[in-house]
């Protein structure tokens, strides 16, 4: 038997580039139907648990819809902690962007106008932290989306 891993949507944000500051798990990316392991056995051989018995067609479904849930929720959390992290970002530019706000008053003219690029800098900078909080965010959304016809599909399942 040949185990797969089919990874069949493509993200539009990669979490792990931002995350690379916060503590978490980094996972090896696999190919879409990347070979894992193959399994023999001899069945002959292969003892067999008492209550360890082939699992029906809907049983394998059930697991395998909560093994997609279980997936769902970790990219939720982490999408949440790099949404923290932009934010984070983004008050410390806030911050470094209002210092010099505050220097400019005080400088000469020669000094403003390299002050003023500065600011400028720091605004872009801002801009596009808040463009990224916002894609983690629709990210998110389109999660809670999947998350949500997974329970459907579960309901369904449980039901036959």
């Amino acid at each position: 038997m040949d185990l797969y891993q089919e990874n069949e949507e493509k993200e539009t944000v990669n979490v792990d580039d931002v995350m690379s500051d916060s503590e978490t798990d980094s996972t090896e990316e696999i190919d879409a139907h990347a070979l894992i392991t193959t399994l023999y056995s001899d069945q002959r051989k292969t003892k067999s648990e008492e209550g360890k018995g082939t699992k029906t067609k809907q049983e394998y479904a059930l697991l395998v819809n909560d093994l997609e849930k279980q997936f769902v929720k970790k990219k939720m959390k982490n999408y949440e902690k790099a949404i923290t992290v932009e934010a984070k970002h983004k008050r410390q530019i806030q911050q470094e962007m209002n210092e010099l706000q505050r220097d400019m008053k005080c400088q000469v003219q020669e000094l403003k106008a390299d002050t003023e690029s500065k600011i400028a800098m720091k605004k872009d900078a801002i801009q596009s932290r808040d463009a990224s909080i916002q894609l983690y965010k629709d990210e998110q959304k389109s999660l809670q989306e999947k998350l949500q016809k997974l329970n459907e599909k579960q309901q369904d399942l449980a039901m036959k």
